[in-house]
C-alpha cells in the first residue's frame, strides 16, 4: 500500500463533479503508479486523456 492509496475514492469523487483536480504529493506516494490505473476504467473519462 501507498501513501496515495488513502485519498484515491477523494480523488475519483472529485473528478466525477470537476473536470480537473491538482494532486500533490512526496515522491514515491504513488502519483505515477497508482493514479492513472485507477482512474483508467473511470465513467466520466469516456475518450478523454488522463494528464
Amino acid at each position: 500500500m501507498l501513501p496515495i492509496d488513502a485519498i484515491l475514492p477523494e480523488l475519483k469523487h472529485t473528478l466525477e463533479q470537476h473536470s480537473t483536480a491538482l494532486l500533490q504529493a512526496p515522491p514515491g506516494a504513488g502519483k505515477t503508479t497508482r493514479v492513472p490505473l485507477a482512474l483508467l476504467d473511470a465513467p466520466w473519462r469516456a475518450g478523454k486523456k488522463i494528464l
